[in-house]
């Protein structure tokens, strides 16, 4: 599995193209605006790409959904299953839900319903990286003071689902640089194990 990292859109967020490459089949994670020199890689890699998806639906985490589907026709929108109170501007084609699996090739992405940042907030696994989003930063997780958003629902989400997975796991977030569990269960002043 390959990953590489743009910052897209007007706020920089981080997106995530990520691609199986013995089968050249891959997704995309959070694309916050158009970003050329992405769209150009996918074609002169002569990958599939299958998915892109959202793991919430802040208007700087999906500013590059519309160019991507003009461009890449095939693809499909994944989205929480919960995703339209976030924004029902954008149709997902495949709704996710708690401990739901889809594949890309030979990489097994594990969904995780994780409210707090957003109530349709969604993390994803995938051969040990953590997309989080905007649930779990380094050293700090997703705001909570927009409507709809919970300190409580985000501290519970990451204690119960993400600060269960194994403490090697790098965690990819929507802004900011990578982490692991293992150091954000120890040092996140936010939400300690």
């Amino acid at each position: 599995m390959k990953i590489t990292r743009y910052h897209t859109g007007p706020l920089a967020v981080n997106t995530y193209y990520v691609v199986d490459e013995n089968t050249k089949k891959g997704f995309i994670v959070d694309p916050g605006g158009y970003d050329k020199a992405l769209f150009t890689r996918v074609k002169e890699e002569d990958v599939t790409l299958e998915y892109v998806i959202l793991t919430h639906g802040h208007y700087d985490h999906i500013g590059g959904v519309a160019a991507l589907q003009r461009e890449f026709q095939e693809v499909k929108l994944v989205a929480s299953s919960r995703y339209s109170e976030d924004d029902e501007t954008l149709a997902p084609d495949v709704c996710v839900d708690d401990a739901d699996v889809l594949s890309v090739g030979g990489i097994k992405l594990h969904f995780f319903h994780t409210p707090g940042h957003t109530p349709g907030g969604i993390c994803v696994l995938a051969s040990g990286y953590l997309f989080s989003g905007d649930t779990l930063f380094q050293q700090s997780i997703g705001r909570t003071d927009f409507v709809g958003s919970s300190f409580k629902a985000i501290e519970k989400s990451i204690k119960e689902k993400l600060y269960t997975l194994p403490d090697d796991t790098i965690v990819l977030p929507g802004h900011m640089g990578e982490t692991e569990i293992g150091f954000e269960k120890r040092n996140n002043p936010f939400v300690r194990d």
